[in-house]
């Protein structure tokens, strides 16, 4: 940006770093996103394990030292 008045370089650098904190925002946003999906599905398992473990007749000789 050389040649361009200081106020008008400071204004752009200013709103490039808006620009750029913005889309930080939104990548942050979205892993989280992503996490909590995760999160939600891991939730799932473990309530469907716990179901399948009180159904009559199930999990009753489990062998856990093989």
């Amino acid at each position: 940006m050389t040649g361009l008045d200081p106020a008008i370089s400071s204004v752009l650098a200013a709103k490039d770093a808006q620009t750029k904190t913005q889309i930080g925002f939104a990548v942050a946003k979205k892993g989280l996103d992503a996490a909590e999906q995760q999160g939600q599905a891991v939730v799932s398992l473990i309530e469907a394990a716990g179901r399948i473990g009180k159904e009559a007749g199930k999990g009753a000789n489990l062998d856990a030292f093989g």
